[in-house]
């Protein structure tokens, strides 16, 4: 879809007119989007393609080493198996797979905005990663009210000013699409896809599988998302305080997947990272919690699940984990040194 797109691009088309011949999908994401795109049009499909699995795999290892070195994860394995047994977890996960499988670029907007979350680059330099991802996707900007209310001052004004200076550079080079993205295509959400099938695990997809009416859908998502939203927010903000930064982030990025219009499971990654976060002083308590998160996430329980007695539950697992995870899910962070059984 992105070669199709940019390629499109290069020969004065637009983005928005490429559909992916096997299944119509859309080019969904802003005009920088494509700009950063561009290099891709002039190569050979298969190179692309291994070289973007290539990126993926690289970067899910380095990611891994990364998780594993944030204080305050669970005292359940020895050091020198975190990073590993981490790897081992995403690789295994349905939101790598499915990146992996349809070559997304969610991993690498997920990686860009986990840059700033984890305080990975010099402080002078925090939002500029998490600016540049909401230009290149949107959902990101939920961690900019994040970053103002969590004391992150400095860098809520850095993504903000990343943005709109990625967002200005895109219309100035693409005027036509920008105009076409900011005034049509970012309101269609039906263009992009079948948005009610269970992939999609946000609120609003729960409420089409549901058959509820757009009126009663909007009034839903316009309350309890919003109300799932600035909770999380909050919540986040006190472990951003209490030096628990990737709790701190999942939470975020959990109310993200719910209010979001669509989540698809590349998507999801938020939710794996759920599994490392302890919830409990006792080892034997984030054990389990770790199992739950980790066969909810890696197992086909929303496929599968939706054909079984409980359906409904089974197939919005990964949005009722959302929903915990934003809201209830008691974390615990680096203040806690030691486990007990």
């Amino acid at each position: 879809m992105y070669v199709g797109s940019v390629r499109d691009l290069a020969a004065d088309g637009s983005l928005y007119d490429y559909a992916f011949p096997p299944t119509g999908a859309p080019f969904t994401y802003p005009p920088f989007a494509g700009l950063l795109l561009s290099p891709l049009a002039p190569l050979n499909l298969d190179v692309v393609m291994v070289s973007w699995m290539v990126a993926t795999v690289v970067g899910v290892v380095t990611l891994a080493v990364l998780l594993a070195k944030v204080p305050g994860l669970p005292d359940v394995l020895p050091p020198a198996l975190r990073a590993p047994a981490v790897a081992l977890l995403l690789f295994l996960s349905s939101p790598i797979g499915s990146n992996l499988r349809f070559g997304q670029i969610s991993f690498f907007v997920v990686l860009a905005v986990l840059v700033d979350c984890l305080r990975i680059v010099p402080p002078r330099y925090a939002g500029v990663a998490t600016g540049i991802a909401a230009a290149v996707k949107l959902t990101p900007l939920i961690f900019i009210p994040y970053f103002w209310i969590s004391g992150q001052r400095r860098a809520a004004v850095a993504a903000t000013g990343t943005f709109a200076v990625c967002t200005g550079l895109a219309w100035a080079i693409l005027p036509g699409d920008s105009a076409r993205f900011w005034g049509t295509e970012l309101f269609d959400v039906d263009g992009m896809g079948f948005i009610a099938i269970g992939g999609n695990q946000s609120l609003n997809g729960a409420m089409l599988r549901l058959h509820h009416p757009d009126a009663a859908r909007t009034a839903v998502l316009a309350t309890v998302g919003v109300a799932i939203v600035v909770l999380a927010l909050i919540r986040a903000a006190r472990a951003w305080r209490n030096n628990q930064p990737l709790a701190a982030a999942v939470m975020v990025g959990a109310a993200g997947l719910v209010f979001s219009p669509v989540s698809w499971t590349h998507h999801q990654l938020w939710l794996v990272f759920a599994a490392l976060v302890p919830v409990s002083r006792r080892r034997s308590w984030n054990l389990g919690w770790a199992a739950l998160v980790s066969a909810i996430m890696i197992l086909p329980v929303t496929s599968v699940g939706a054909s079984l007695p409980g359906g409904v539950v089974f197939g919005n697992a990964h949005l009722l984990l959302a929903v915990a995870v934003a809201t209830v899910v008691p974390f615990f962070g680096s203040r806690l040194r030691s486990c007990t059984v």
